[in-house]
């Protein structure tokens, strides 16, 4: 068994993670804002957010993300924790992937309109009705941005597997 082995092979052992961590905003009509992917395909769209940083806190990689991403700050502090998504080794993937999502509260859209400033990853934003989302994004996608409104709605957690399934 691999607990008997000394730490360090012990810990060699164990499965390796990549996480990432984003951020929810809506406006106060529920519309949620989104970033287009650069070169990634018409519906390539997603939340603020990234990978973490080494020795980073996905709270603190979600804030940092969304501000180099988008250049908004959340409405709301601290950020409410709603929801992961575990995913394994998959679609080209050696590790297994591992997001955080956090409310980042309800923005009004002026305030968006003049602050949104994107990264070189990003040549677009949106700010639309999860309907509206529905038809502009890939479904996996779109189910797990689903779950997370619904939970940030209901004031629940969204426990995912597999880009939006949940569990």
């Amino acid at each position: 068994m691999t607990e008997h082995l000394p730490r360090a092979e012990f810990e060699a052992s164990l499965p390796h993670l990549t996480a990432w961590a984003a951020v929810l905003i809506r406006d106060r009509l529920g519309r949620v804002l989104m970033l287009h992917k650069t070169g990634a395909g018409a519906r390539a769209w997603q939340l603020p957010g990234g990978h973490l940083d080494p020795d980073e806190y996905p709270v603190d990689g979600a804030l940092r993300e969304l501000g180099e991403e988008a250049g908004v700050a959340p409405g709301r502090r601290p950020l409410r924790f709603i929801g992961l998504d575990f995913t394994l080794p998959s679609h080209g993937w050696t590790t297994a992937r591992i997001a955080f999502f956090f409310d980042g509260g309800r923005l009004e859209v002026e305030y968006m309109d003049a602050c949104v400033t994107l990264s070189d990853e990003h040549d677009d934003w949106g700010l639309r009705s999860l309907d509206d989302w529905q038809t502009l994004m890939k479904p996996p996608d779109w189910q797990r941005i689903h779950h997370l409104v619904n939970a940030a709605s209901n004031g629940t957690i969204a426990y995912l597997h597999e880009m939006g399934e949940p569990r």
